[in-house]
């Protein structure tokens, strides 16, 4: 070792720890035990031997033989265990867990305890058996493992105290051997015949019929005890165990199996088959029926009518609370998203129906508050999970609150971004995710699949939410597909988003702020005075005060970036315009404009307008909130807003909603084509006639001159003509008011009477009708 290297300090061994092979590495053979430590210097050696191996065929079962206790060098392990290749596991022997009076106390009947009786008296008796040779002759004490390998006598005293007890010696060994495994405990040799009897995997042949002898055949109404199997039968009862199904209940199933394998079948004069049973010892018992039809078929009932996901799910309970393991908020958090149940309608017009949202929600697993949610239309994906976890570290939720029209409390809804997030194997899988966990320090906690009850509260929630909001409002699905007759729910529908929105906020606020919960109160806070309401929001704040608050410290910038999905915007003179497509083109959005006072002193505006080219670019924005979004800059984010007098669309719509409008508005522009175009025409027709009468009259007024005029004269004393134009219009109009006040308005039908105009003869030569 050179030196000043540092070591990294080994953990302490003791006698009877467990080591284990570390991440990726194989050099033992498995969990061993280490019985002694021979200390001599670099010659020191560590005694080891190899815990129960499992059963190649079944893992449940453990080997009935344990290989003998061997050395290695001590050098060699603390290298391994300096390396990681090597690590010290905690394991509770199970046979040092009760006392013998406890295992009696714990036995439902006599005939039990009597069993375990005999159990203890078999486990003394070998105990007894090799005391001499593991133990030191004053007492129970047990001798150093080193000491009794060693010995040149320990094969030879073996072999006599075998004789002496008319045992094998390789029985001896066998029950040494477990007696070191296990920690040196006399409980380690209890008889353990489970998976220990017969060869792996061989079932036994039936002589006779197996279990306990029928009423029948002992009051000798029977001659045998029952129907024996063979295994043709056994295969037999595995076919008929198959048809069990909602339609075929398990009884009717082998009512079927036997009229096909064990009946006489005859055949009436009308040709009808009728299967007459043998009787009942002569063939199998429902009982058989049952066990050998799942050994064969592979399946439970229970597996065959719900189904391979529903049955996979565990329905036991084991006693324990999520709250058992935590100590402190900020902890964990639990994570999971659904359909909100509800058909919604647009904003725009109430009988533009649209489906159910995906709603994500962040659920506290100490206190049990909800912190983060996200509500929308777009497919729950990573980037609407990072969007819930973005929400739910939002410290201050009283802007998004307001946006819905409601006003809350500050730290209603705290803000936090717990240590660990637990979700299912859904959303937050991805990419983005794992980026998102290595940058943060967050880690991510999957449940097996098909167990949602491993994070049974954010589960409940979901139920809550239905019950006391979704399922309540019209359009709801109530959780169940449409059947062929029933009303579309779809139909129905009458709420829009910022309706919905704002009830869901609502709904929120009592279940952190309202309801009280006192089961999950701490006890110093139940018995605090003056007292406090048990409310969630409560408890949160209680643990925060008693320094128990150990979620994550983290800069709400940073994860915006990193969480705010990219849109597509442009850069322009006046602002940043937002892209979407529109009928599958890309085109500027309508309206949304966004700008503020830092995107003015960045200079891309100006840029934009010296260069006459707008700036490509990507803003940060959550699709749903449509008020504000972030433009990254090498300083970091910038906050633009939308207009603020756009109240009703900052509130109301969403992205893709006004992406929608957008798309209306292009069409109704393409309906109105033919009318623009007809305005258009006649526009131009107008113009044609009186430019065509015009060089009528000029054509008229130069043919009664003597000459015609040059192009100087008439360009020429501009001023004296406006001076002489005014003076006419000044004239014609006051003459007009004089002939107003003495004459009254022609009738419309002397007007249509009236001459036509040079105006109406010149339009009529370019329309060709003269």
């Amino acid at each position: 070792m050179a030196e000043g290297e540092r070591v990294s300090p080994l953990p302490p061994l003791n006698l009877g720890d467990i080591l284990d092979n570390g991440p990726g590495s194989s050099e033992l053979s498995g969990p061993v035990r280490i019985l002694d430590i021979q200390y001599n210097g670099s010659d020191s050696l560590i005694w080891l031997i190899d815990r129960e191996r499992p059963c190649k065929d079944n893992s449940n079962q453990r080997k009935s033989y344990v290989r003998q206790p061997y050395a290695r060098r001590l050098s060699e392990i603390e290298e391994l265990l300096r390396a990681s290749k090597c690590v010290v596991v905690n394991i509770q022997s199970k046979t040092v867990q009760y006392t013998d009076q406890d295992r009696l106390n714990a036995c439902a009947s006599e005939k039990a305890r009597a069993k375990l009786r005999k159990q203890f008296k078999e486990r003394d008796e070998r105990f007894a058996a090799i005391r001499p040779i593991v133990c030191k002759p004053d007492g129970h004490q047990a001798r150093p493992v080193s000491e009794v390998v060693s010995d040149p006598t320990f094969a030879r005293q073996i072999d006599e105290r075998a004789r002496e007890l008319q045992r094998t010696p390789l029985t001896l060994r066998r029950w040494i051997n477990r007696y070191w495994t296990s920690g040196s405990v006399r409980s380690a040799l209890f008889a353990g015949y489970l998976g220990r009897c017969g060869n792996p995997g061989v079932e036994k042949k039936q002589e006779s019929k197996l279990g306990r002898s029928p009423r029948l055949f002992k009051t000798q109404h029977w001659k045998s005890r029952g129907y024996p199997l063979s295994q043709l039968d056994k295969q037999r009862l595995g076919y008929g165990f198959a048809l069990i199904s909602r339609e075929t209940p398990a009884r009717d199933a082998y009512l079927l199996t036997c009229s096909a394998y064990w009946a006489v079948h005859e055949e009436s004069p009308t040709g009808e088959v009728k299967a007459v049973l043998f009787p009942r010892e002569l063939r199998p018992s429902f009982d058989q029926f049952m066990r050998w039809g799942e050994k064969k078929h592979g399946k439970s009932v229970r597996e065959i009518l719900l189904g391979p996901t529903k049955s996979a799910q565990i329905k036991k309970t084991s006693g324990k609370s999520e709250q058992d393991s935590l100590v402190a908020v900020g902890q964990q958090s639990m994570f999971d998203g659904t359909s909100n149940d509800v058909y919604l309608v647009s904003f725009r017009s109430r009988l533009k129906k649209l489906p159910p949202m995906t709603r994500l929600i962040l659920k506290e697993s100490r206190s049990g508050i909800i912190f983060g949610v996200y509500c929308g239309w777009e497919p729950a994906s990573p980037r609407t999970a990072l969007l819930t976890i973005l929400h739910g570290a939002l410290r201050d939720k009283r802007s998004w609150a307001s946006r819905f029209g409601v006003d809350i409390d500050e730290g209603a809804i705290p803000g936090l971004l717990t240590r660990s997030v637990l979700a299912d194997n859904g959303e937050l899988k991805g990419q983005e995710s794992t980026e998102f966990e290595q940058q943060f320090g967050i880690g991510f906690h999957f449940t097996p699949a098909m167990r949602g009850d491993a994070k049974g509260g954010v589960e409940t929630e979901h139920d809550r939410m239905h019950s006391h909001l979704d399922h309540k409002i019209p359009g709801s699905t109530h959780g169940k597909p449409r059947k062929r007759g029933e009303v579309n729910p779809a139909s129905e529908a009458l709420w829009n988003y910022a309706e919905y929105m704002s009830e869901l906020i609502k709904h929120i606020i009592w279940h952190n702020c309202e309801e009280e919960v006192p089961n999950l109160a701490p006890d110093g806070m139940l018995l605090a005075e003056p007292s406090v309401k048990p409310t969630r929001i409560n408890i949160y704040n209680w643990f925060t005060r008693q320094g128990l608050n150990v979620g994550l410290n983290f800069d709400y910038n940073d994860l915006r970036a990193y969480n705010l999905p990219d849109v597509q915007a442009v850069i322009c003179k006046n602002g940043i315009r937002l892209i979407g497509k529109v009928h599958g083109r890309k085109m500027r959005l309508l309206r949304l404009r966004y700008t503020s006072d830092a995107l003015a002193k960045t200079g891309l505006m100006e840029q934009v307008k010296l260069t006459g080219k707008d700036i490509p670019t990507m803003l940060k924005m959550d699709t749903t909130d449509l008020s504000q979004a972030w433009l990254p800059t090498r300083n970091g984010l910038i906050r633009v807003v939308h207009s603020p007098r756009d109240k009703i669309i900052n509130k109301n719509l969403v992205l893709d909603e006004w992406i929608t409008y957008c798309e209306d508005q292009a069409i109704r522009g393409d309906l109105l084509n033919n009318e623009r175009d007809q305005q258009g025409a006649d526009k131009v027709q107008r113009f044609a006639a009186v430019t065509e009468s015009a060089r009528a009259e000029v054509k008229t007024e130069i043919s009664m001159l003597n000459k015609k005029p040059s192009l100087v004269s008439i360009v020429s004393h501009l001023e004296q003509n406006r001076r002489e134009e005014l003076a006419l219009l000044r004239e014609q109009d006051q003459q007009q008011l004089d002939e107003a006040a003495i004459s009254p308005t022609l009738p419309v039908d002397e007007v249509d009477d009236m001459p036509p105009t040079l105006a109406d003869h010149a339009m009529s030569r370019f329309l060709g009708n003269e």
